[in-house]
């Protein structure tokens, strides 16, 4: 009878510690649809479309509290193809977020792997200023106007506490890409936010830089100013983003090659101004959204005989989404775009597409 009172006890005290060790939880996103698309000289494509308004993804997260206000927390979150169940990113088993941190009335602290201030990535990017950001396709998105930051490897992250609706952001990568060299030979990232959110008012404000140490065409580091703004009305929500991108490589940075533009982004790059001005409200059951983005610029380098050195983009898009319940959602989506001077060769930013799809969350 001791023995059984014993043992009794001593599995009460294991399962209390283990209840008190760490709260894990599993999460993700299920987003699949069918786009009919057609970009500029091409034809007309229909095909099986994944995480159009949501990257799919699956996730652990958890978070232990040390006392004192003070916690601890982690997050691992893995990107995948719904339609072929493969990884996002080859050679990273958490290629979209990585994170070990801590968090208390002091703010918060974190490092590993997670996007940049302006990325609309992951747990710390503040982007803001126009309703579905990069969600659905570029021809219609920011990506087709905005250079916006990426995912970076060997990162750490601090956020100020919110004081009346204000937080600070600080991020801070030494080696965007992996790198393992000595500082120096590193390609650094250097980012630094101020938001603002009080009431139906919400404003962002992003100065970030992008080095390029150690890559065999350094040239000048790209710096960018990031503005993001939106009023919620009652009625309906308007949104306004500015962005100067100062030696910047174009667009989302796929990379000018991709846009039949030879060393066209090589040594100064280009300077550019970016707009977008875009509308949500609740109608007809769900909600719609109205999205618009423009640049123009200048390439700063000394190009070959013949090749433009300005260049112009646009895009608008439309989306619906009607909510079966707090976890899935159906989602229509249309954007049209074009774009000129030098990137009258760059396909991608010229056409059309339609999508209609589903997101769940679990």
């Amino acid at each position: 009878m001791k023995l059984s009172l014993i043992a009794a006890g001593l599995l009460a005290a294991v399962s209390g510690s283990a209840l008190a060790a760490s709260n894990v939880t599993l999460y993700g996103v299920i987003d699949a649809g069918v786009t009919v698309s057609k970009q500029h000289g091409g034809s007309t494509l229909v095909n099986m479309s994944n995480g159009n308004w949501l990257g799919n993804r699956w996730g652990i997260k958890g978070e232990e509290e040390l006392g004192g206000g003070n916690n601890v927390f982690f997050k691992l979150e893995q990107g995948f193809e719904l339609s072929s169940g493969k990884e996002a990113s080859e050679g990273k088993a958490f290629n979209r977020e990585a994170a070990l941190g801590l968090n208390g009335s002091w703010g918060t602290f974190a490092m590993g792997r997670f996007g940049g201030l302006s990325s609309d990535s992951g747990s710390y990017s503040i982007l803001g200023g126009t309703p579905y950001t990069t969600s659905f396709y570029t021809v219609g998105n920011m990506y087709s106007a905005f250079y916006l930051t990426d995912r970076y490897d060997n990162s750490v992250v601090y956020q100020t506490p919110e004081f009346s609706g204000l937080q600070g952001h600080l991020m801070y990568s030494n080696g965007r890409k992996g790198d393992t060299n000595k500082w120096s030979h590193n390609a650094h990232y250097y980012g630094l936010g101020l938001t603002y959110n009080k009431g139906p008012l919400s404003v962002d404000a992003i100065y970030e830089v992008l080095d390029y140490d150690g890559e065999a065409n350094k040239g000048k580091a790209t710096q960018l100013i990031n503005l993001g703004a939106s009023y919620d009305f009652g009625a309906f929500k308007l949104y306004g983003a500015y962005e100067y991108a100062m030696h910047a490589p174009l667009q989302d940075g796929v990379g000018s090659e991709d846009y039949g533009l030879a060393n066209y982004d090589q040594g100064k790059r280009n300077n550019y101004h970016a707009f977008a001005v875009s509308a949500s409200t609740e109608a007809l059951g769900g909600e719609i959204m109205l999205q618009s983005q423009f640049a123009f610029g200048k390439n700063k380098g000394e190009l070959d005989v013949g090749q433009e050195k300005k260049f112009n983009t646009w895009s608008v898009g439309a989306a619906y989404f009607y909510h079966f319940s707090k976890r899935t959602l159906m989602y229509t989506q249309a954007g049209i775009g074009s774009a000129g001077k030098a990137l009258k060769a760059a396909d991608q930013l010229r056409g059309w597409n339609a999508t209609i799809g589903m997101t769940h969350e679990f």
